[in-house]
């Protein structure tokens, strides 16, 4: 009886670390990353990924790292404020996994687009690499794809949605 009741007392643990671990992600990235685009704000962008961010987008077959991404990141935004962009973007994920300081997950983003005539949503698989920094989640390795446009608001449902 005492070995089940340490037991169960062990997975109860581990389960509620790993719902604080996923929560303080969801406000040290996923919240901000949201906020950012929302609001065309690229410094807000730009502290949710460590100094040695690692990007790669994979349908380009490049890859940045740190500052030169940050820069990109500057010049888009910019481009985005200049336009009056009005967008949009949401998350589902179909894997959280964390250990320590690192977390690695996956999901399906849908970055919506407003303009007089309407909306338009496009749909990419990402897959991120987090790395706690001074107690503060981080984007250390952020890499997706549109899977050649094949991704929908179905492939998006079957996730689960962060609200």
């Amino acid at each position: 009886m005492k070995v089940v009741f340490s037991s169960l007392l062990l997975i109860i643990s581990v389960n509620l670390f790993s719902q604080s671990q996923t929560e303080a992600i969801n406000k040290d990235v996923w919240f901000n990353f949201m906020q950012a685009y929302q609001d065309l704000d690229a410094s807000l962008f730009n502290e949710i990924h460590t100094n040695d961010v690692l990007r790669i987008p994979e349908e380009s077959g490049s890859m940045m790292i740190g500052q030169e991404y940050k820069d990109a990141n500057l010049e888009n935004f910019n481009r985005w404020n200049l336009a009056k962009v009005k967008q949009k973007i949401e998350f589902s994920f179909y894997s959280r996994i964390q250990k320590a300081n690192w977390a690695y997950e996956t999901g399906i983003y849908k970055l919506t687009r407003y303009t007089d005539s309407g909306s338009q949503s496009y749909y990419g698989k990402f897959h991120v690499t987090l790395k706690k920094v001074s107690g503060v989640w981080k984007i250390y390795i952020d890499s997706d794809n549109s899977n050649g446009g094949t991704l929908g608001e179905k492939e998006f449902q079957k996730g689960k949605i962060l609200n």
